[in-house]
C-alpha cells in the first residue's frame, strides 16, 4: 500500500495517466484509422468527453478528501488537482478546435458557427477553464488574494453545470454520460455537506 501511495502521489504518475488518456483515445486511433469515416467528428466527441470527465475528477477529489480524510490514497490523488484541472482546459480547447474544423469541413460559414447554440453554451465554459488554468499557479493565487480566490473556487462548479447541460442536449447517447457524472458529483457533495453538518452539530459548545 505504501508503494502504491508513493506512485500515485508522484507527479510523473499523474502526467503519464493524463497524457496517456489522450494518446490512447486520440493519437493512436488517429494513426491506426480508429477514428472512423469522420475523424474530426470523432475527435470532437472524444475531446469533449475527456474534458468533462477530467473536470468531474477535479470536483470529486475535494469531497472525497473530506469524506475519507485518513485515506492516504485519496490525499495522494488530491496532490494532482491543479494538473487535472489544466488538463481539462487543454482538452476543452481541443474540443473547441474540433468544432471549428468540423464546421469548416461541412462548408458552414464561421459566422453561422458562432451563432450556433452549442457555441453559446460552450464559450462560457471554455472561458472559465482558461481562467482557472491561468490562475492555478502559486503566483496567481498570492496575487488574487483571499476574497477573489474564494470566488474562483466556485467557477469549476459553474463550468461543470454548464458542461453537463451542454453534454445532455448534445444528442442521443450523450445524456447517459452527463447523467452519471451529474449524479456522482451531487451524491459526493451531499455526503460532504452531511458530514460537515454532523461534525459541526456534534462539536462541543465553547465555554
Amino acid at each position: 500500500m505504501n508503494l502504491l501511495v508513493r506512485i500515485v502521489a508522484h507527479k510523473l504518475f499523474a502526467l503519464s495517466v493524463l497524457v496517456g488518456v489522450g494518446v490512447w483515445l486520440l493519437v493512436i486511433p488517429a494513426f491506426t484509422g480508429g477514428l472512423g469515416a469522420n475523424p474530426v467528428e470523432k475527435l470532437l466527441h472524444q475531446t469533449g468527453e475527456i474534458a468533462i470527465w477530467t473536470l468531474g475528477a477535479v470536483l470529486a477529489l475535494t469531497p472525497l478528501r473530506i469524506l475519507f480524510p485518513r485515506s492516504r490514497l485519496v490525499n495522494a490523488l488530491n496532490r494532482h488537482r491543479r494538473m487535472i484541472g489544466v488538463t481539462a482546459c487543454i482538452y476543452g480547447l481541443l474540443h473547441f478546435s474540433s468544432h471549428i474544423l468540423l464546421r469548416r469541413r461541412l462548408g458552414q460559414p464561421l459566422a453561422e458557427f458562432y451563432e450556433a447554440i452549442h457555441l453559446v453554451q460552450a464559450s462560457p465554459v471554455l472561458t472559465i477553464l482558461v481562467i482557472l488554468a491561468l490562475t492555478s499557479n502559486q503566483w496567481s493565487i498570492r496575487k488574487l488574494g483571499g476574497k477573489t480566490g474564494s470566488a474562483c473556487t466556485a467557477l469549476p462548479y459553474v463550468a461543470a453545470a454548464l458542461l453537463i447541460y451542454h453534454q445532455a442536449i448534445a444528442g442521443k447517447g450523450h445524456w447517459y454520460i452527463a447523467r452519471w457524472l451529474f449524479f456522482t458529483l451531487v451524491t459526493l457533495e451531499l455526503a460532504r455537506l452531511a458530514k460537515t453538518y454532523l461534525r459541526v452539530r456534534s462539536a462541543p459548545e465553547p465555554g
